[in-house]
């Protein structure tokens, strides 16, 4: 057991599928909107019987205990694409921020592929209810193929800073063809910038190059420190499942991974092969990391409790 193992206590399930004909399945990708003093609502995408992902939530308070789930999103937060668009075959809530006036949710919009499985691009979403249901700016994304990432663009993590935004995301170098084998996305995480939250410039620098024998490292999560900025994401290798680590930065390009995981794998039970899509909620001095287990936040997404921020 690692030291930064020992800082986290496992607190099982928070949220399960509702079983409503939208959310049969999942709840992935847990990320918290602060709505009250003690209150959180913890948005998520979940799955329909055709494993389409739409934006959903649940509400939930912070004890000392453990998180107490309230009530669940009654319709889905952000529907399907229409047939046709960038994501008609899903829409993943990623984050959300308050942006010139307006709430505004970045998320991950999914197509089914031809010679490859599947391509997604990053699509934006507005509320005018305070984040309960979202309405698209456009049918097409804000962040699609572009010169700098001409494969796909997924998982944005956005900041305001200095009155502009910057961007966490995840971008794809290729795609690779085993003989007789399924193609295998190779993607890891970038950064852009944006002044008016639409409008996003980008490079080819990678903020998390691959380590020996990784292929997918994923779902940025970005928070500002006093020394500079802290980095939740989870990576896997070749044959492995993903694990969720994290990273440092002065400035929020150049980081400088911790070798050893925040979080594996547990002994048995509903997060014993994978632990991913991590995110931090803190309110009234109680932290929790929320993540993802097993296929992806099948059962639902999990808690655990942190001695302090990460």
């Amino acid at each position: 057991m690692t030291k930064r193992e020992r800082r986290i206590e496992r607190l099982g399930l928070v949220a399960k599928p509702t079983g409503a004909p939208w959310h049969i399945s999942h709840c992935q990708n847990p990320f918290p909107q602060v709505v009250a003093h003690d209150r959180c609502r913890i948005h998520f995408a979940g799955r329909d019987e055709k494993n389409r992902s739409r934006g959903a939530w649940v509400e939930v308070r912070l004890h000392r205990e453990g998180i107490e789930s309230i009530r669940y999103a009654p319709r889905p937060s952000l529907e399907l694409g229409r047939l046709g668009a960038f994501d008609d075959a899903g829409a993943m809530p990623s984050c959300i921020i308050e942006f010139d006036g307006r709430l505004l949710l970045y998320y991950t919009g999914w197509t089914l592929g031809g010679t490859v499985p599947f391509h997604f691009h990053i699509g934006l979403a507005t509320s005018a209810d305070g984040g309960e249901t979202f309405e698209r700016l456009s049918e097409a994304p804000v962040l699609g193929r572009n010169r700098h990432d001409p494969f796909l663009t997924a998982a944005p993590w956005v900041l305001r800073e200095n009155g502009a935004l910057r961007m966490w995301y995840v971008s794809a170098t290729g795609w690779v063809a085993p003989q007789h084998q399924q193609p295998e996305h190779y993607y890891t995480v970038k950064h852009a910038t944006s002044v008016d939250g639409i409008a996003w410039e980008t490079n080819d620098r990678l903020c998390l190059p691959y380590r020996e024998g990784e292929h997918a490292v994923a779902r940025p999560v970005v928070r500002r420190t006093e020394s500079g900025y802290r980095m939740i994401f989870c990576a896997r290798r070749h044959g492995e499942r993903y694990r969720v680590y994290t990273a440092a930065s002065a400035d929020g390009i150049a980081w400088e991974r911790d070798p050893e995981p925040l979080l594996d794998v547990a002994a048995a039970g509903w997060d014993s092969e994978m632990v991913g899509y991590a995110s931090e909620v803190s309110l009234q001095n109680l932290h929790f990391l929320l993540y993802n287990g097993n296929a992806y936040g099948r059962d639902g997404f999990g808690a655990a409790a942190l001695s302090a921020p990460v």
